[in-house]
């Protein structure tokens, strides 16, 4: 077996002893970091989908600090998430502060709540031909960033994990999918906690505003980026009736007693 090989194989042996692998369902973006952080040498490591209407959602994460840096780029829609997807390519970020210090990702660099523990990152766009499927942060990727092989382990588990993604499409007309790149997801696709109460806390602001989808998912971005609250948080405080968004734009949220 090639060496090249071995990480994908390894990959796939610990997913199936996670209890899933490319043909079970539903697929939990948990898991696949879990799996993914066991086999290449990285720290941490978070999965964020591309939605239509330039929205994301994080689909799973393993370790805080890359939960945190993938929910600020699904708020600001900067990074190097972000801009791997766009780009198609991976971007390598050996030293993140001193990225932020020249001021590559200004919004992102004004989110509060960004780990001031980053240093190095390699962003991996998840796409296959012209489907581009979101992207895969490594933190902590030093040896991913420095050495030829574990680069090349990378690209290719995020190739399986592309494919995983992808196997869980479902036909565009079935019924309750979801819209991703043009595509639509089906139930086994399952999303996180706090996926679900975005996507229900966008409805509730849809109503509560009289709105598109896309304006009431402005709006809870705004308010998350000026409040300080992750993504998550704003979200949560929605689903609980804790934040509701008056219709007129000039006025902020209410908190409701």
């Amino acid at each position: 077996m090639k060496a090249g090989h071995s990480a994908v194989a390894r990959f796939l042996a610990v997913l199936r002893e996670l209890g899933a692998d490319g043909n079970s369902a539903p697929v939990h973006g948990e898991r696949l970091c879990a799996a993914l952080i066991q086999v290449l040498p990285v720290d941490e490591a978070a999965l964020v989908l591309a939605l239509p209407e330039n929205r994301w959602e994080v689909l799973g994460s393993s370790g805080v600090i890359a939960a945190h840096l993938a929910d600020a780029e699904a708020v600001v829609g900067e990074g190097p998430g972000p801009a791997a997807h766009l780009a198609g390519t991976p971007i390598r970020v050996p030293d993140f502060a001193n990225v932020m210090a020249a001021g590559r990702w200004p919004l992102l660099a004004q989110w509060d709540r960004l780990p001031q523990t980053l240093e190095s990152i390699c962003s991996i766009p998840l796409r296959l031909g012209a489907i581009k499927v979101g992207f895969l942060d490594l933190v902590g990727a030093d040896r991913v960033l420095g050495g030829v092989q574990s680069y090349t382990d990378a690209l290719q588990v995020a190739d399986v994990i592309t494919t995983v993604l992808l196997a869980a499409l479902s036909p565009p007309v079935r019924a309750g999918g979801r819209d991703i790149d043009g595509l639509a997801l089906g139930p086994w696709w399952e999303q996180s906690v706090s996926a679900r109460e975005i996507h229900q806390a966008t409805g509730m602001v849809a109503v509560q505003l009289d709105s598109s989808a896309a304006v009431a998912y402005a709006r809870l971005v705004g308010h998350a980026f000026v409040s300080g609250a992750t993504l998550s948080e704003t979200a949560a405080a929605v689903v609980a009736r804790r934040l509701r968004f008056p219709p007129d734009h000039h006025h902020d949220p209410n908190p409701v007693p």
